[in-house]
């Protein structure tokens, strides 16, 4: 069993090192390497904004094993998220991903998670489907599909405004 707590502004070396991942630079919609100073900068932002909340998911032996990201944008909500390398395989991201989408739902009960999973990307459009997520295949030309978990997320006028949004018609 996982636990969690919020990241803090001396974690910004830990995410940074998940960030710049070659999987999940491969698997991330923008799959560019990021630089330190980049990332210093997004993440002090990041951290201290109320409108963000960055969960750290640690293991029972107390290792950081991933985090997940959800941030709260004028009308939506994003997500994102990655397991430290050394800890793929064990059955984790489900875990992460529910825990965290259901301590932010239960704090923002109206609020709708959305965000764009790559069709090539099976793992994660499992793990959303587990956690809750209605999973949206989409005939977009990159194939992406939108995942959404909340309170709208089988709205079907909700999820038209995405698909717009993402350039998913």
């Amino acid at each position: 069993m996982l636990n969690f707590r919020y990241a803090e502004a001396n974690d910004v070396e830990l995410y940074f090192k998940w960030a710049n991942d070659s999987l999940v630079r491969q698997n991330s919609i923008n799959s560019e390497k990021i630089s330190l100073v980049d990332h210093v900068e997004w993440f002090n932002i990041k951290v201290t904004n109320p409108e963000v909340f960055m969960y750290l998911f640690f293991n029972e032996d107390d290792e950081p094993v991933g985090q997940v990201i959800i941030e709260r944008k004028d009308d939506w909500v994003f997500i994102s998220q990655s397991v430290a390398k050394e800890h793929r395989g064990k059955k984790y991201s489900t875990e992460m991903l529910t825990g965290s989408t259901d301590d932010f739902l239960s704090k923002f009960p109206k609020d709708t998670i959305v965000s764009v999973v790559k069709s090539s990307n099976i793992a994660s459009l499992k793990m959303s489907e587990q956690s809750g997520f209605n999973v949206i295949k989409t005939d977009s030309k990159e194939h992406n599909c939108l995942v959404l978990k909340g309170y709208q997320q089988n709205d079907e006028n909700y999820i038209i405004k995405y698909k717009r949004f993402f350039n998913l018609l």
